[in-house]
């Protein structure tokens, strides 16, 4: 054992003798895009629920907005809308109409559809499909179709070389076919394959088409025999003779006889369907079943790029199909920058469209055909150096200690200072961020913070934390400074800050202590290179690490809402109302207890956070903690508050109890504390009140998507504000 870097008044130790502190380079993580864009209706969608269906197709974006429930009846009963965006060529997306049925509770915009110059938006309570055409540059309605109310039809309509799809309901289950003709939009062939479910949640089967398939599902019947969840696939006759189609039934792989609504999401393309995130492939004139991506719900025409969903988390998952063309490995992960969480996707060509429902906004992504990101880089000092670091004339950084722990300071108060690192160097994509502490300041208005894009001393980004308090974003360009930006922040002398900042793309966003603070648009510099920066003010650095992807925010919960995000392995996990918030209890204290998030996790490397209250403990040496890279029951990564005094930094591999640092520490009931677990690459830190307290080194850790949780061992505990993110 050997003694790692800490705090002064704690110790922490290393696990085997070969696992020295280094500047590390880990494995590069899939690309973190922001969008290009963000489209606002006009109106703000008075109507609500902008988002409820989305569509985009090359220059073409449509959302609708509509708050009614999909239970006939249910209300609320007012018109809705379907907001179109176009792009511009100055690359700006602006409203360019509102389509609206006028008709109140119709559920007008419970989907959408749009190819080229043609829109069409479903309305299933009134059974009728609305069709919009762009004549003389404004969009008009020129067809409705379909005219049984309450028979489902319209609950999902597509459209693909000048053929519309609209999905049919209860008497006649499956889909109708339509074309542009010199009368107008005429039906040139209908569909009846499976079984309908005649029920108030059930209506027409999804459907899409492409110029060579069209395809619906079926729920399937619960009879004897029964009758499976089915996927119908049409494909027409010589000459494009949709009238006399031939057709192929697709049942889930090993899945069972019975129905289980496996086919409720259908997308085709070209030569590839994609069926409730199991993908099929045409080849020598049959389906073949190609692979599983779970979450995937959208496939492009492109028949390489999958987006999906890995919810409960703040992001969509985007795969590309690899030349083995059985493996859709996760090359991106799609997020907002004002951290919406993403409810629905459509994708085209490259170009992506997402939506938050409820929230007036949704993201456009332009998807780069090359998506490899740099590797991660991260230094802590902790091999006693500053390798790689070069420091501007008027700079005094040297590598100093404080008992076990070293950091890079900077004592030097007659003017600015800064150190650059070569990481990322001449790259677009810059982000970095570190543990900063003031230490002196040398008169008033004095300032520590960091820099990206460092091209000359007369262009950069920085941000700095200003000794009077408060927070700004800053541009030097061309010798002149820009005040981009600014928020509150708190500022004290040997109070330490986590601060990051981003330039990626136009998106420059300023981050202290994991969460955004400052946000703008701005893409005046580019090139450069990252690195630290200060006026008049002696300061510490460390902690710090370097990427050319943005912080992600994958899961933030407060439980104010009741939400479906976690899932109780163990213990007795309830929400709870104490009289000034909402938490998450548990009361069993009778042994260990765990509440992990749902859903298929998040990539690699991973920062979770979460204000801890336990309110009792049954004997000695019981505790409460978190657990990051939750991989099974079995294999984790995990910190223990104690009340016998202690913090700990554990694993678990194959059910075994592995201890990587144990530190001093004080925990008592009834007290908050503000615990935050960080494994990045091969480190392994534990903050408690955004102070380090201990932290290791484990070869061992490789990028896996893991999820991440609480745990306690017979100790009661409220749990709040829970977070992880993605350096």
């Amino acid at each position: 054992m050997r003694t790692a870097k800490c705090r002064s008044g704690f110790v922490c130790l290393l696990v085997g003798a070969a696992l020295a502190y280094y500047s590390a380079k880990l494995p590069a993580a899939p690309a973190v895009l922001l969008e290009k864009a963000k489209l606002v209706p006009s109106d703000g969608a008075s109507e609500g629920g902008f988002g409820r269906s989305i569509a985009i197709n090359g220059t073409v974006a449509v959302v609708t907005a509509n708050e009614q429930q999909a239970t006939l009846g249910s209300g609320p009963d007012r018109p809705s809308a379907a907001y179109v965006f176009e792009r511009q060529a100055t690359g700006a997306w602006i409203q360019t109409a509102k389509l609206s049925s006028g008709n109140a509770g119709d559920l007008y915009g419970i989907d959408v559809a749009v190819d080229g110059n043609v829109i069409v938006v479903g309305a299933v309570f009134s059974g009728l499909s609305y069709v919009y055409e762009k004549v003389s540059g404004s969009w008009q309605q020129t067809a409705v179709l379909g005219s049984q109310p309450n028979d489902g039809n319209g609950y999902s309509v597509a459209i693909e070389n000048g053929i519309i799809a609209i999905g049919e309901g209860y008497s006649s289950h499956g889909m109708a076919l339509f074309q542009r003709q010199t009368s107008g939009w005429v039906q040139i062939a209908s569909y009846d394959s499976g079984i309908g479910q005649a029920d108030d949640e059930y209506y027409s089967p999804r459907v899409d088409i492409s110029p060579n398939f069209a395809i619906h599902g079926s729920w399937g019947w619960d009879s004897d025999p029964p009758v499976p969840s089915t996927a119908y696939i049409y494909k027409p006759a010589a000459g494009g003779n949709w009238a006399q189609a031939t057709v192929t039934a697709l049942t889930q792989p090993n899945g069972p006889a019975s129905p289980n609504g496996w086919s409720r999401n259908v997308m085709i393309t070209a030569n590839t369907a994609l069926i409730s995130g199991d993908v099929f492939r045409f080849e020598n004139n049959q389906w073949h079943f190609e692979a599983s991506v779970p979450g995937a719900t959208a496939l492009d025409d492109d028949s390489v790029t999958l987006l999906g969903f890995a919810g409960p988390y703040r992001y969509t998952q985007l795969h590309r199909r690899t030349t083995a063309q059985d493996a859709w490995p996760t090359r991106a992960e799609l997020a907002a920058s004002d951290e919406a969480p993403i409810t629905s996707a459509s994708t085209d060509a490259g170009r992506t469209l997402l939506a938050s429902y409820g929230r007036p906004s949704a993201y456009v992504y332009d998807v780069p055909s090359n998506l490899d990101r740099n590797e991660l880089v991260q230094d802590d000092f902790q091999d006693g150096d500053a390798a790689g670091w070069s420091t501007l004339p008027g700079s005094t950084f040297a590598v100093a200690a404080s008992g076990a722990s070293r950091f890079y300071r900077q004592t030097n108060t007659t003017g600015n200072a800064a150190a650059l690192w070569p990481a990322l160097y001449g790259s677009n994509d810059q982000s970095i961020q570190a543990d900063i502490t003031p230490r002196a300041f040398d008169g008033a208005d004095r300032w520590f913070g960091l820099v990206t894009r460092y091209t000359d001393a007369d262009n950069y980004y920085y941000v700095t934390a200003r000794s009077g308090g408060g927070i700004q974003l800053k541009r030097m360009q061309g010798g002149a400074f820009t005040t981009l930006g600014s928020a509150a922040l708190p500022v004290a002398i040997g109070t330490t800050h986590r601060i990051r900042l981003e330039s990626v793309g136009d998106h420059v966003r300023v981050f202290v202590n994991n969460r955004p603070v400052i946000r703008v648009r701005d893409a005046a510099l580019s090139g450069g290179q990252p690195g630290l920066m200060m006026y008049r003010t002696q300061a510490d650095y460390d902690n710090i690490v370097a990427n050319s992807n943005p912080a992600l925010t994958a899961l933030v919960d407060d439980f104010e809402l009741l939400n479906f995000d976690f899932q109780a392995v163990a213990g007795s996990w309830s929400r709870f109302n104490t009289g000034t918030t909402w938490v998450r209890r548990q009361s069993d204290v009778t042994g260990g207890t765990r509440l992990v998030t749902g859903g298929l996790g998040t990539m690699g490397d991973q920062i979770v956070a979460a204000d801890l209250r336990p309110t009792q403990f049954s004997g000695t040496d019981r505790w409460v903690g978190l657990i990051a890279r939750y991989r099974d029951d079995s294999n984790y990564h995990y910190v223990t508050l104690r009340n016998s005094g202690s913090l700990d930094i554990k694993k678990l591999v194959n059910g075994a109890i592995q201890n990587l640092v144990t530190v001093p520490f004080t925990v008592q009931p009834n007290v908050s504390y503000r615990v935050r677990l960080e494994v990045i690459g091969t480190r392994v830190r534990a903050y408690v009140n955004d102070t380090l307290r201990a932290e290791a080194t484990d070869a061992s850790l490789t990028p896996v998507v893991s999820r991440a949780g609480v745990a306690t061992y017979k100790a009661a505990l409220d749990l709040d504000n829970f977070l992880i993110s993605q350096p």
